[in-house]
C-alpha cells in the first residue's frame, strides 16, 4: 500500500514538473515572439527611413528642374525592394510630382495629412530640400507582409524548438522520477528494515501487526505475538565485541525465521529484542512455537570459532483472547516478557490477566514510593546483633520500612525490587545511609556517657549504588555531616553484586577500608564467588544467610561449620542471620560463630526502641 502511494506521489510529481516545464516554454516562446515582432517592425521602420532619405537626396535636382522623366527613372530603381508598396514625391505645394507604386497602391494626387498607416503598412516621410530651400516631400510606404512571413517561419522554428525542449524535459523528468522512485524505495527499505539482520524493524513491525489483526475477522483464528529478548546479549557485546554481537543477532534471526510458516513474520524491534507475529493460529500451536523458540536459543551459537550461549526470555500473548487492540496486545506481550525475565530468564511466560494487575500495582508502588520518600513516609528500623558468647548487643542492621497510609506496612521484598528497577534505589539508599549514620552517632554519644563500647551500624548497599562512581564520596560526606566515626559504619555487600565487576568492587573495598569503613559480605553462600575471589576481598566479616541457619541444629551443620571454619582461617568475623531458637544459638556458639542476629534476640525495631535496649545493656561487652 505504501509503495503504491509512493508511486502515485512520484507520478503526480512528474506530471507537475512537466506542466511547469510546458508553461515555462509557452511563456518563453510568447516573450520571444513579441520581441521578434517588435524588432522586425522596428527594423522595417528604420529601413523605410533610410530609403526615404536616399530618395530625398537624389531627387532634389529633378524636382528643382521639374524633370519628371529623370525622377521616374530614379524611383523605378526601387522596384527590386521586396517590401515597397509605394514611393511618391510631392512638390512644395503638395502636388504629386512623381511616383513608383505596385498595383493597387497608387499614390494620391495631393499630399494627404500624416495618419496611422495600420499594422499591414509602414509609412514614413522625408523632406526634400536644397540648401535652405524646402522643395517638397517624399512619402514611402513598405508592406509588413515580409514580417508576417518571417514570423511564420520563426513560429515554426519556435514550435520545433519547444517540442524538442519538452521532449528532452520529459526524458529528464522521467529519469528524475525513476531516480526519485528508486530513492523512495531505498528510503522506505531503510525506514522499515533492520540493517544488521535484514528483518523488518519496529516501525514495520507495528504496521505488519496492524494488518494481521485487521485480517482476523475474515481469516478466523487468533493472532499470536511472541516477544523474544536475549538474556546475555550485553555480555557478548562487552566481551567479544560488537561485530560478534551483530553476528549473533543474524544467527538468532535465521533461527527464529526457520521456525515460522510462510506468511508469518519475525522482526527485530530493539537492540536484543525480536517479535514474532503468527496468524492465524490456535493457542496450543502458538504455545508450542514459543517453546520451540525458547529451546532453539538455548543451544550454543558458533561465533568466530567460539560457542556463545545467548538464551532468551519469551513472552506470549494472543489476539483477541488477551487484548482487543494492537496497543493492548503489545502491552500484554511486554508484560509477559517482563514476567519471564523477572522469574529467572531463559524461560517462557504466557500472558495472564494477573500479570497486568501486578504490573499496575508495581507502577502504582513506584509512584507512591517516590511520594513517600519526598513526604517523609519511610522509616528505618534496626535489628540488633549480639555476641554469641555473651549475648551482649554489639551492633544493629538498618532496615528500611514503608508504612503505607492505606495498606499498612509494605514488605521490602515487594518495594525494594521496584526501587531497583526504577533507579529510585540510589536516592533511597542515600536516605537510609543518612538516617542510619545519624542514629549511629547518637549511639556513640550514649556509649561515651555510659563508658561502654558503642554499637556499630550496618547498612545494606545495592548494586546500583555500588556502580555509582561517587558513592564512596557520598558515604564520606554523610559520615562527616553526622559525626559518626568511620570505624562504626559497616557496609553490607552481596556476592552477586561484587561479581558483576570484580576489579571495580575490589578497588571500592580497598578505598573504603583505607578510610576506616568496615565491610561484610551479606548472604554468603548464596552467590557464586570462589575462594580465590574471597581471598582478594578486603572484608571484615561474613554473614550466613538465614536459609542455612533455619534448619540448625538438625540439618545444614556441615555447610555452616565449613563457613565458620573458613572465616576463622581468613581471620573474619561471622554473623549468623535468622536465629530464631535457643537450640540454634547454642549450636552456633559451640561452632565458634562470632555474632548472631534474629527474632530470638531481637526483631527489627524503631530507633527509640533500640536506644532503650542499649540503655538496658550498659555493661561492657567482652
Amino acid at each position: 500500500m505504501k509503495n503504491k502511494e509512493a508511486l502515485q506521489l512520484t507520478s503526480i510529481l512528474g506530471a507537475g514538473q512537466m506542466l511547469a516545464a510546458s508553461a515555462a516554454v509557452v511563456v518563453a516562446c510568447c516573450i520571444l515572439l513579441v520581441y521578434q515582432l517588435l524588432a522586425q517592425r522596428q527594423a522595417l521602420v528604420t529601413e523605410s527611413h533610410v530609403q526615404a532619405a536616399i530618395v530625398a537626396d537624389n531627387i532634389s535636382a529633378s524636382l528643382m528642374f521639374r524633370d519628371r522623366d529623370a525622377a521616374a527613372d530614379m524611383l523605378r530603381a526601387f522596384r527590386s525592394a521586396p517590401n515597397l508598396l509605394q514611393v511618391a514625391v510631392y512638390d512644395a505645394n503638395g502636388a504629386l510630382f512623381s511616383e513608383y507604386s505596385v498595383e493597387g497602391h497608387a499614390a494620391p494626387q495631393h499630399l494627404a495629412p500624416a495618419g496611422d498607416a495600420g499594422f499591414n503598412e509602414v509609412r514614413v516621410t522625408s523632406d526634400i530640400g536644397y540648401k535652405d530651400a524646402r522643395l517638397g516631400k517624399v512619402v514611402l510606404v513598405n508592406s509588413t507582409h515580409g514580417i508576417r512571413d518571417t514570423m511564420v517561419r520563426y513560429v515554426g522554428l519556435m514550435l520545433a524548438a519547444a517540442v524538442g525542449a519538452l521532449f528532452v524535459a520529459r526524458q529528464l523528468v522521467r529519469k528524475t522520477r525513476d531516480r526519485v522512485a528508486q530513492a523512495e524505495r531505498e528510503l522506505d527499505n531503510l525506514a522499515h528494515t533492520d540493517l544488521v539482520t535484514g528483518l523488518p524493524n519496529r516501525r514495520a513491525y507495528y504496521r505488519i501487526l496492524e494488518q494481521k489483526l485487521a485480517e482476523q475477522p475474515t481469516s478466523g483464528g487468533s493472532a499470536a505475538l511472541l516477544l523474544v529478548d536475549l538474556d546475555n546479549f550485553k555480555v557478548v557485546n562487552d566481551t567479544a565485541g560488537h561485530h560478534a554481537g551483530d553476528e549473533l543477532l543474524r544467527k538468532v534471526a535465521a533461527e527464529l525465521s526457520a521456525l515460522l510458516r510462510p506468511g508469518d513474520v519475525v522482526a527485530r524491534i530493539g537492540g536484543d529484542e525480536f517479535a514474532l507475529v503468527v496468524s492465524p493460529v490456535r493457542r496450543d500451536l502458538a504455545h508450542a512455537l514459543a517453546v520451540r523458540a525458547t529451546e532453539a536459543l538455548r543451544k550454543p551459537f558458533n561465533i568466530e570459532g567460539s560457542d556463545i550461549f545467548a538464551t532468551a526470555s519469551v513472552g506470549l500473548c494472543l489476539y483477541p483472547d488477551d487484548a482487543a487492540t494492537r496497543e493492548e496486545l503489545v502491552t500484554a506481550g511486554d508484560t509477559a516478557l517482563y514476567h519471564a525475565k523477572k522469574t529467572g530468564r531463559n524461560r517462557l511466560a504466557e500472558y495472564v490477566p494477573e500479570m497486568t494487575l501486578r504490573t499496575q500495582r508495581r507502577i502504582r508502588l513506584e509512584r507512591e514510593l517516590r511520594r513517600a520518600l519526598e513526604a517523609g513516609g519511610l522509616e528505618v528500623h534496626y535489628q540488633p546483633q549480639f555476641d554469641c558468647g555473651t549475648e551482649q548487643l554489639v551492633g544493629a542492621e538498618a532496615l528500611m520500612r514503608w508504612r503505607h497510609p492505606e495498606q499498612g506496612f509494605i514488605s521490602p521484598a515487594e518495594f525494594i525490587p521496584v526501587a531497583e528497577d526504577s533507579g529510585l534505589i540510589v536516592a533511597l539508599g542515600e536516605w537510609v545511609l543518612l538516617q542510619a549514620c545519624a542514629e549511629g552517632a547518637r549511639w556513640v554519644h550514649m556509649a561515651e556517657q555510659a563508658g561502654t563500647p558503642p554499637p556499630s551500624i550496618a547498612v545494606n548497599v545495592s548494586a546500583r549504588q555500588l556502580r555509582e562512581k561517587g558513592f564512596l564520596d557520598v558515604v564520606m560526606r554523610t559520615l562527616a555531616a553526622t559525626g559518626l566515626p568511620a570505624t562504626q559504619l559497616e557496609l553490607e555487600l552481596t556476592e552477586s553484586m561484587l561479581m558483576e565487576d570484580v576489579e571495580s568492587a575490589v578497588q571500592f573495598m580497598r578505598d573504603a577500608r583505607n578510610n576506616g569503613i568496615r565491610l561484610s559480605i551479606d548472604d554468603f553462600g548464596t552467590g557464586y564467588s570462589s575462594l580465590a575471589y574471597l581471598q582478594r576481598f578486603p572484608i571484615n566479616q561474613l554473614k550466613i544467610n538465614r536459609s542455612f541457619t533455619c534448619s540448625l541444629p538438625n540439618d545444614g551443620t556441615t555447610i555452616v561449620s565449613a563457613v565458620i571454619s573458613l572465616a576463622r582461617d581468613f581471620q573474619l568475623a561471622v554473623v549468623a542471620e535468622g536465629v530464631e531458637s535457643r537450640e540454634q544459638l547454642e549450636w552456633l556458639r559451640r561452632a565458634g560463630c562470632t555474632y548472631a542476629q534474629g527474632y530470638l534476640l531481637g526483631k527489627p525495631m524503631p530507633a527509640e526502641a533500640l536506644r532503650q535496649l542499649i540503655e538496658a545493656q550498659r555493661q561492657p561487652v567482652h
